[in-house]
């Protein structure tokens, strides 16, 4: 009794032709994620700093003492992967900084721009953030990422020139909508220079304590998205009709061979009015019906072909010229055609005598072996 399996070569032929039929596609996807985007955006690099960090407000610069004070250390309220914002007693004690790369292509504006950050799920991390108002401002300075920073080298932002206010999901997630921040940093010319956002949390319209602590950037869990419009199109000239481009000097082309008149701006053969008038296959002749010649001229004069005796004579059909079709295959799935066909024959040769089914036998018992090993005669 034998097992009956299929066998590797009709499998190595079915994936060898399921993968030409496929190869055509490629292509064509590889060009449409290649299709350039109108602008980029990502988050660049994330901070806070602490007000009891550093020197106090209107300390001098040349305090003796202030080589002698130790460092704050960190409050362990605020994560190490996080960024935090604090006030109270009608004041900020800690603001958080989020840097932003934005780019364009060339003429492109910019229809959206939205922050978006999600809270530490530390536990203390945050307090009042469900009632909390954080407002982003736009950054008016360069700086860098900071851990507990002194308060002194927090960036400074300026709130007349744009802001916007924080919106709180139930999950912690928090949107800030950059739209008008956005536009002053492109444009033209730039009203501002894009050194990425302040958020600072507002002790008049928040809860006393309030502290909101977000993930960083370095943690992942910081996102840019960004809408862009593509740059407009060329104005049109008098006329509704686009701005001619200027052409190149070229030259005069060949004249057309003799035979039925060709119209140029319909793309159709002029007939006289015996034949029909125009014809809208730019490949028929003055018969009206298609040509298939394969020289110079499709609709020149031809040899008569002999008519059956007693039949009323009629058009003579032509061999038209065969479309070259290799020219019309993209140069990426003429590549993949013989990659295909060589991993088909490749699994065939492989998996070939191996993949055959071996017979499998009826097993003998032991009484059919003592009976094969007696003898005849007995």
């Amino acid at each position: 009794m034998s097992a009956t399996l299929w066998g590797a070569r009709p499998f190595a032929t079915l994936l060898g032709l399921v993968m030409l039929a496929v190869a055509p596609m490629w292509p064509g996807r590889a060009a449409q994620a290649d299709s350039p985007s109108p602008g980029h955006s990502a988050p660049t690099q994330s901070g806070w700093w602490n007000r009891l960090q550093g020197p106090a407000e209107g300390e001098p610069d040349g305090n003796p003492l202030r080589p002698l004070v130790p460092a704050v250390p960190k409050p362990p309220t605020v994560p190490a992967d996080a960024i935090a914002t604090s006030g109270g007693a009608g004041q900020v004690d800690k603001v958080a900084a989020v840097g932003i790369d934005l780019g364009l292509a060339g003429g492109a504006g910019v229809a959206g721009l939205v922050l978006r950050l999600v809270e530490s799920k530390a536990e203390g991390a945050n307090v009042g953030s469900d009632k909390a108002k954080v407002t982003a401002c736009p950054a008016t300075v360069p700086w860098g990422p900071s851990q507990n920073a002194a308060w002194r080298e927090r960036p400074a932002a300026d709130c007349k020139l744009g802001s916007a206010d924080g919106v709180r999901a139930a999950d912690g997630t928090w949107t800030f909508d950059l739209t008008a921040i956005a536009r002053l940093w492109t444009g033209a010319a730039p009203a501002l220079v894009p050194n990425g956002v302040v958020l600072a949390a507002d002790p008049a319209a928040s809860p006393s304590p309030v502290q909101i602590s977000w993930l960083d950037v370095d943690s992942g869990h910081v996102g840019v998205d960004l809408t862009a419009t593509p740059a407009p199109a060329a104005p049109a000239a008098a006329g509704g009709t686009a701005a001619p481009e200027p052409q190149t000097a070229a030259a005069a082309p060949a004249p057309a061979p003799a035979g039925a008149p060709f119209d140029t701006v319909a793309g159709t053969r002029v007939f006289p009015a015996s034949a029909g008038g125009v014809s809208p296959d730019p490949l028929a002749c003055a018969s009206g019906l298609p040509t298939f010649a394969a020289s110079a001229d499709p609709c020149g004069p031809a040899e008569a072909a002999p008519a059956a005796p007693g039949s009323p004579p009629g058009p003579v059909l032509r061999a038209r010229p065969a479309v070259d079709f290799w020219e019309h295959v993209p140069g990426s799935t003429a590549l993949l055609i013989p990659i295909a066909a060589g991993l088909a024959v490749l699994i065939g040769l492989v998996l070939g005598p191996i993949g055959r089914p071996a017979p499998v036998f009826r097993r003998e018992g032991g009484l059919s072996r003592a009976l094969a090993r007696r003898h005849p005669a007995a």
